[in-house]
């Protein structure tokens, strides 16, 4: 997906309510934003500065305003999930423990 690797390491995070809002955690750009995009449903790539990637996988939805090319601000609603979110985090293409960006 958009020429970076994406590995396995991820964590979960779940909401206790549903059609919670997922925020973006840095400003950046979005760079890639699918729905129904196979194994990650539908996800959105931002990539910040020092080339980090943050992935948001498996939302419920993906915010009518998210489109590739956007820029967000940290904080930005990007979509809703109803049980789970899957987060990954990558730097140069290589996994990095998303739980260190929190």
């Amino acid at each position: 997906v958009y020429k970076i690797k994406l590995f396995n390491d991820y964590v979960e995070l779940k909401t206790k309510k549903a059609n919670a809002k997922v925020y973006s955690i840095l400003k950046g750009k979005v760079v890639f934003s699918k729905k129904n995009s196979g194994l990650l449903e539908n996800v959105v790539i931002v990539q910040h500065k020092n080339n980090l990637h943050t992935i948001y996988s498996h939302l419920d939805q993906i915010a009518p305003t998210i489109r590739e090319g956007k820029w967000v601000k940290k904080g930005s609603v990007l979509g809703r999930v109803d049980d789970t979110l899957t987060f990954q985090a990558t730097k140069n293409s290589r996994y990095i423990n998303p739980k260190d960006l929190f």
